[in-house]
């Protein structure tokens, strides 16, 4: 008991012989700030660059599943032109919503899941989905 006593009244600060109390000078302060703000400068940029590359492979695996549940679809009996059909598809702006709410095909549902939000990133060329990079998923 007497050793934890000891050493929480130990003194903290240093004293010099005139008395003064010694800590961290002005200039050493500013550098500490300086080097903080450097490196919160480089991680915020490196952050951002992760960001966007993780939104990039994201769409980008997005499209390859809607390729993916489209030609499932499409075997199952969905048309993909103007024509009259089930589950009929003629862009991506109508592809993505009839996938994301499910059609039933011959006794089975297409559904993406989880379901796409953001159907104005993607485009639809015959039976593929692409895409487009800048856009958020």
């Amino acid at each position: 008991m007497q050793l934890i006593h000891k050493l929480l009244s130990v003194r903290r600060t240093r004293v010099t012989r005139n008395g003064k109390i010694r800590g961290l000078s002005t200039a050493e302060l500013v550098g500490i700030i300086v080097i903080v703000g450097i490196l919160g400068a480089l991680g915020g940029t490196y952050i951002t660059g992760m960001i966007t590359q993780s939104k990039t492979n994201t769409g980008n695996q997005n499209a390859q599943s809607l390729t993916t549940t489209l030609s499932s679809a499409i075997a199952g009996g969905a048309t993909t032109n103007a024509g009259a059909g089930v589950g009929n598809v003629d862009s991506a702006a109508t592809a993505i919503p009839m996938l994301n709410a499910g059609v039933a095909i011959g006794g089975v549902t297409y559904q993406m899941n989880p379901p796409i939000a953001n159907a104005g990133s993607y485009t639809l060329a015959g039976n593929t989905f692409s895409y487009t990079v800048g856009s958020a998923p």
